[in-house]
């Protein structure tokens, strides 16, 4: 379980957990031996993790991915999802707003952010998409944010819009991107098509 300010993390569902611990050798050096003893090393490996994520006592997300590696450092730790990860994001606990899938994720636990990249894909209930290759996700501000390039289909009006940076929020309803291209495009609505 691992405890934060605005979010709790739950693991609920992980099968399979295994520790791997490595040692480096040292040569009859004392000093080296010492040292050894002052590090914290390993790996907890999770298979099959199912993570609910609350936000002031309500569920806000649900993260789901085949393998998570949580290693033991001197800085700390961090959890890192090396297969691919998937998360649904919740309105009021009970409805999906929006979902997010990536191949790969890890967690800055000093920072409350992941870094997601590699096919990094979110898309909500209206139709709204992002694509990019790497992001950031906000755990604090539950904004996304990326300097790279990114593409954002929208559904009202229906456009399709190629960037480099973003910033949005988790249900993609206030997306900003930084540097549209040229290359973008809308397709508007005829009037004589609308209803009153």
């Amino acid at each position: 379980m691992i405890n934060r300010k605005l979010n709790t993390f739950l693991i609920l569902a992980v099968t399979g957990i295994s520790s791997c611990f490595f040692m480096e050798s040292c040569e009859n050096n004392v000093n080296d031996v010492k040292a050894l003893g002052s590090k914290v090393g390993g790996v907890d490996i999770g298979k099959d993790v199912a993570i609910y994520i609350s936000n002031g006592g309500k569920l806000s997300a649900k993260l789901t991915a085949p393998i998570m590696n949580k290693y033991l450092q001197d800085s700390g730790r961090m959890i890192e999802f090396p297969k691919s990860i998937k998360v649904d994001f919740y309105k009021d606990s009970a409805k999906v707003e929006s979902k997010l899938t990536a191949k790969y994720a890890h967690y800055i636990e000093s920072e409350n952010k992941v870094f997601l990249k590699d096919d990094v894909v979110v898309y909500n209930i209206l139709g709204d998409t992002l694509w990019c290759k790497e992001m950031y996700w906000d755990q604090i501000t539950s904004k996304f944010h990326t300097d790279k390039e990114v593409i954002v289909k929208q559904h009202n009006p229906i456009s399709k819009i190629y960037g480099l940076g973003l910033e949005a929020n988790q249900n993609l309803t206030d997306i900003k991107i930084f540097k549209p291209q040229s290359n973008s495009f809308a397709i508007i609505s005829d009037s004589s098509s609308l209803h009153p």
